[in-house]
């Protein structure tokens, strides 16, 4: 990634951190994007104030990050275009990994959002489609507050629990190797997050062959926050007890139970997902 739409929080940026954009420069940021003619004139409120609040109130990196993001979803059609949450390909592939934001943030204002692939019938496993389901949840997330009504976290930690994930599932995946990187790419490139940590747990010769196929596209700043354990609880050591689901020791509800109250709320953005013109460039 380009420094000028760096992600990275520094120290000085860190001590003037809100929980909120600044509203001058949001409708700074919002008269910028209406002024750009190839742009979405619909796009989501709260997707607009993320960008910004990533981008420590720049309205320059924030545009830049969003013209990058909207440019690598036209490169990238196939998927960011039909997403119905209640296709048959879609409900499926809901089955056959899970993408939880848990419920409660961290202390230093964290949100932790774990993905895992449970026990299934590997037949019906289709990486693309899981890949494409994971990119519309991601979408669901950024158009809500983090926290409360009106707050949005200071980074985010993502949980990558490989337990169940099988061989026939890494094959199918390695089929589909250059969806894997652009999802990867677009992560770090392309969406409003600030990456604080990454966590695999739960690791097997399986992930060591997955990380030789994302590592060369990581960039320095994700490959340094990358954290591996053999065993979930692992975990433990970087993410406060009461945050986390019960199966990695935590005080929180199973991570079955979280993935069915995400599962709710990720239903109701189903107007929304389905709706390309909220992120599809227009031809002048």
């Amino acid at each position: 990634m380009s420094e000028e739409i760096s992600k990275t929080p520094t120290e000085d940026t860190s001590k003037i951190l809100n929980h909120r954009p600044d509203p001058i420069k949001l409708e700074e940021f919002i008269n910028r994007i209406k002024n750009e003619k190839t742009f979405p004139q619909t796009m989501n409120n709260v997707l607009l104030e993320r960008y910004l609040k990533i981008s420590f109130n720049n309205v320059e990196n924030a545009f830049a990050l969003l013209k990058s993001g909207l440019e690598m979803r036209a490169k990238a059609s196939y998927l960011f275009t039909d997403r119905d949450v209640m296709s048959s390909e879609i409900q499926t592939a809901c089955t056959t990994f899970q993408f939880v934001p848990l419920p409660k943030i961290t202390k230093d204002r964290y949100k932790v959002t774990i993905i895992r692939f449970p026990k299934c019938d590997s037949n019906l496993y289709d990486s693309v489609q899981v890949i494409k389901a994971a990119l519309m949840m991601f979408d669901a997330c950024y158009t809500i507050y983090d926290y409360g009504d009106d707050g949005f976290v200071e980074g985010e930690i993502f949980v990558l629990d490989v337990e169940g994930y099988s061989f026939k599932q890494f094959l199918d995946l390695g089929k589909n190797a250059k969806t894997l990187l652009f999802y990867t790419s677009f992560l770090q490139e392309g969406a409003p997050v600030t990456l604080i940590r990454n966590h695999i747990c739960n690791t097997s010769t399986i992930l060591d062959s997955i990380m030789s196929m994302v590592k060369p596209i990581l960039s320095k700043a994700v490959s340094d926050v990358v954290h591996v354990h053999r065993y979930g609880n692992g975990l433990l050591e970087f993410i406060d007890r009461d945050v986390l689901p019960s199966d990695y020791g935590g005080f929180e509800k199973s991570i079955d139970e979280l993935y069915e109250d995400w599962l709710k709320v990720f239903k109701s953005k189903r107007d929304y997902l389905i709706n390309d013109n909220h992120w599809k460039l227009s031809e002048q």
